[in-house]
């Protein structure tokens, strides 16, 4: 059996494979990976500016996952667990920074091509030289400002705009009431508005 799809075609939910999971299923193990592997390795580099760490991150948090299946309780929300695992891995290697500080070796070239614009007001850019250039500063800056964002703020605001996820699996995740999540929110999205502000048109 594979645990990819359903019969009907759509994809088997993560808490399903979840559950084939804690019954030792290396397929559904494999696909959890596959399924995550993408959007939470974006999320660590995001949170960290180092892709070496972030694929740490990610490998780190899959075999703790693994390791601790038996303590799943079947049903439960599989993504908020995912990333509150990363989230405390990825708070662990900034701790670690701190107290040994290095330049990472993939510095000059940490600049995410897939990062999105913080506001949907700025320019969509039609190709053009003029707004190819225009958006590269704004993915440079905007990259910049991200990392000047505290972790609490930073770790919030990659879930809600860059891996689309509410403010109730948010929430979840860091074990945080809703209404601190909001918060956190609007402060990254108002500090990182106030440092892109002379991009606006």
């Amino acid at each position: 059996m594979t645990y990819s799809t359903h019969a009907n075609g759509t994809d088997e939910s993560d808490e399903r494979l979840m559950a084939a999971i804690c019954d030792d299923s290396g397929e559904a193990f494999e696909t959890l990976v596959h399924r995550y592997e993408s959007p939470l390795y974006n999320y660590a580099f995001r949170v960290l500016d180092n892709r070496e760490d972030a694929r740490d991150v990610f490998q780190e948090t899959f075999l703790r996952v693994y390791k601790h299946r038996p303590r799943y309780r079947r049903g439960a929300p599989v993504r908020p667990w995912i990333y509150r695992i990363a989230t405390n891995l990825c708070r662990d290697k900034l701790r670690a920074r701190r107290r040994r500080p290095t330049i990472p070796l993939d510095a000059p070239a940490s600049r995410d091509p897939d990062a999105k614009p913080v506001v949907d007001t700025l320019p969509d850019g039609r190709p053009n030289p003029a707004a190819d250039a225009g958006a590269a500063e704004l993915q440079a800056r905007l990259h910049s400002a991200l990392q000047r964002l505290p972790i609490k703020q930073r770790t919030v605001f990659v879930m809600a705009r860059y891996q689309n996820m509410p403010y109730s699996e948010i929430a979840r995740a860091l074990f945080i009431p809703q209404g601190t999540v909001k918060s956190r929110m609007n402060k990254a999205v108002q500090f990182l508005m106030d440092e892109l502000k002379d991009l606006a048109p």
